[in-house]
Parts: C-alpha cells; structure tokens; sequence
C-alpha cells in the first residue's frame, strides 16, 4: 500500500471519528450491540490499513468506549 493510500484511510478514519456512534458510544439500552461490533469491523479494517498501533490504539478505545455506554445505562436502572 502506498502512502498517500494510507494517508487516505487515515483521513476517513479521522472523520469517522468524529460521530460518538463511530466510536463505540451509543445508546446501550436502545442501540443493537451486534450493531455495533459490525462498526467495529468496518472501522478496525480502516484503522488497520493505517497501521498495527492505529489499529490496536482503535480497537482499545472502541471497546472502552462501548463499555463505558453500557455501565452509563445500567446505572440509571
């Protein structure tokens, strides 16, 4: 892959980013999690075409961020 290539992915990554949804934040008691894993997947193929530590350094975030929807909803039960 070339760099501008990968400079291209790294800009829509970028962009993505920028929606909570992208980021694994979402309404955990009204929103799928399946739903989510799916975003997952589109967004770690994208993230790992700008590299391994993009890629990782994504998926770590992403995961946490879920979590953290989820523990935000069932504290207000």
């Amino acid at each position: 892959m070339t760099d501008l290539e990968k400079e291209a992915y790294k800009f829509v990554l970028q962009s993505l980013c920028e929606c909570p949804l992208f980021m694994g934040t979402y309404d955990a008691k009204n929103g799928s999690e399946l739903f989510m894993h799916g975003i997952a997947s589109v967004m770690e193929t994208i993230a790992c075409k700008v590299s391994d530590d993009t890629y990782e350094s994504f998926q770590k975030l992403f995961f946490e961020n879920m979590e953290k929807s989820k523990k935000k909803w069932l504290t207000k039960e």
